[in-house]
């Protein structure tokens, strides 16, 4: 123990945080920081400590993992698939930013790695932000080998029929049902019954018992799921940010492209209302816009 604290002691001049800090389990260090938090906020705090822990799917995460990618993701966890609606899954970024911060101070991290994203509450805006695939990117994707067949398997299956990764994971194959797919949205319980085209049917494969999960991805944390793609989409030479949530917004953009109109669009999405749709139409208007930009320049005599 002295050792150890003569070596953060002398640490701190260089920057250098040792070893036996940057190894120690975060979840730990979270139960004993809430343990002393003297805030009203604390269930805030925990619940938001307890969001992260389901998101990374690793109760042995050490603070050497805890980087910008891994925060990032958690943001898109957050927003995409942790159930929380409204302004609660920036308010649980913002609780478990405290955590971190405290962890800085004690020297378990030497930069927040938080500091570089940006959270804005997506409910305010009408127009998505996350990252869309168009047809000739999603047969790159089908064209290019990924580290984790399954990982291919379960995305591309996910980019034609909206499902996001909590559903993949739970799918049975009694949710395919002569052709068609049958299940409820994890975040909103809404029901999602869509048909399955030539694709979809083509990536499922032959079938198996009705109890049977159909993509065998439980071993694997959401992180992990989106590293995969990450290497996937980068060695298909798409220059694109594409995590696992994509795939739902592949799909509605491709069904606005190819000629469905928007109330088909929130039922084969699972949407309550069109409310929640019209920011797929938005961004397929922005990209109709931008290809009329780009028609060339001609110089009438």
């Amino acid at each position: 123990m002295r050792a150890n604290r003569e070596l953060e002691l002398l640490s701190n001049a260089t920057g250098h945080i040792p070893a036996h800090l940057t190894n120690m389990n975060f979840f730990v260090f979270a139960e004993n920081y809430l343990s002393n938090y003297p805030f009203k906020d604390v269930r805030i705090v925990q619940n938001a400590v307890q969001k992260f822990k389901l998101a990374m799917g690793n109760s042995r995460l050490t603070f050497s993992q805890i980087n910008p990618k891994v925060m990032e993701a958690f943001k898109d966890y957050l927003i995409h698939e942790s159930g929380l609606t409204g302004e609660t899954a920036h308010n649980y970024y913002t609780r478990f930013k405290k955590v971190l911060k405290a962890a800085k101070i004690k020297g378990y991290l030497r930069d927040m790695p938080t500091a570089d994203i940006r959270f804005t509450n997506p409910n305010k805006d009408d127009t998505i932000r996350k990252q869309v695939l168009d047809s000739e990117e999603l047969q790159q994707l089908a064209n290019t080998f990924c580290g984790n067949p399954e990982v291919k398997r379960a995305f591309l299956f996910a980019c034609y029929t909206s499902l996001g990764l909590a559903e993949i994971k739970l799918l049975k194959w009694s949710n395919i049902n002569k052709g068609r797919l049958i299940t409820y949205r994890n975040k909103t319980g809404e029901l999602v019954n869509n048909r399955l085209n030539p694709t979809a049917q083509a990536i499922l494969g032959e079938p198996k018992g009705r109890n049977e999960i159909v993509f065998q991805l439980q071993k694997l944390s959401n992180n992990g799921v989106n590293k995969a793609i990450e290497y996937w989409v980068k060695r298909a030479g798409i220059n694109k940010h594409i995590t696992f949530y994509c795939a739902r917004h592949t799909f509605a953009c491709q069904l606005l492209i190819h000629g469905a109109n928007l109330k088909t669009v929130a039922d084969a999405m699972g949407h309550s209302s069109t409310q929640s749709t019209l920011k797929y139409l938005n961004y397929v208007q922005r990209l109709q816009d931008e290809a009329i930009d780009k028609l060339p320049i001609l110089r009438i005599a």
